[in-house]
């Protein structure tokens, strides 16, 4: 007899396999792409503006991966409704971010104090810690392992930027470079995982099913 999956259990794989479209890694890849381009506008624009520049098209890469998930992914994979378990959970992990984004505001806030006095390493610390701590507590609330490697991956890329700046001069301390190899890894790794999935689920025309 074939042991029995609890429904939880089921739920879980169930969800685990939503991720693997590759729509959010290539959003998280596209959202790295301000540390590319933003530091070279800096100068020009300003930190804040050189930023801001960014959500117009992160809100366009936002709609077009539902518009994708909508149209693509789900005549192909289907819509699935959560339970309970897996509900509370996202709500859990909706405070977990509201705490970390806090807790990224708070520190924000005192970089903005003490930016001058604290050398270029130490900011690089800072950052990649958050980085790794985000991504760690999100892979850990989505049953999400890639965003584990993600997360080392991304954490690495300030570290690395620094070294550049400090050994070779980079420009910018070296995040267009880093952020820039990282980001198109993960962009192509979702491109992948996208083209696998169209690939394994091609979808079936009403003609076909007569």
């Amino acid at each position: 007899m074939s042991p029995q999956i609890s429904l939880k259990d089921l739920e879980k794989k169930i969800f685990q396999k939503s991720f693997q479209d590759g729509l959010i890694d290539i959003q998280i890849g596209c959202v790295l792409l301000m540390f590319v381009v933003a530091p070279p506008l800096s100068p020009y624009l300003g930190d804040f503006w050189s930023s801001m520049i960014f959500l117009p098209f992160w809100a366009v890469i936002y709609l077009g991966m539902r518009e994708i998930r909508k149209k693509i992914i789900q005549p192909r994979v289907g819509v699935v409704e959560y339970g309970k378990y897996r509900k509370t959970r996202q709500k859990k992990l909706n405070l977990v971010i509201l705490v970390f984004n806090l807790l990224v505001l708070v520190l924000g806030v005192l970089s903005f104090f003490n930016f001058a006095d604290l050398p270029g390493w130490v900011h690089s610390i800072r950052l990649s810690a958050i980085i790794l701590v985000g991504f760690s507590l999100a892979g850990y609330m989505l049953e999400f392992p890639r965003l584990y490697l993600y997360g080392i991956l991304i954490a690495l890329a300030p570290l690395v930027g620094e070294f550049l700046y400090i050994t070779f001069h980079v420009p910018h301390h070296g995040f267009p470079i880093t952020f820039g190899i990282t980001s198109l890894f993960i962009i192509l790794n979702g491109l992948g995982i996208f083209l696998r999935l169209l690939k394994a689920h091609p979808v079936i025309s009403q003609e076909g099913l007569e």
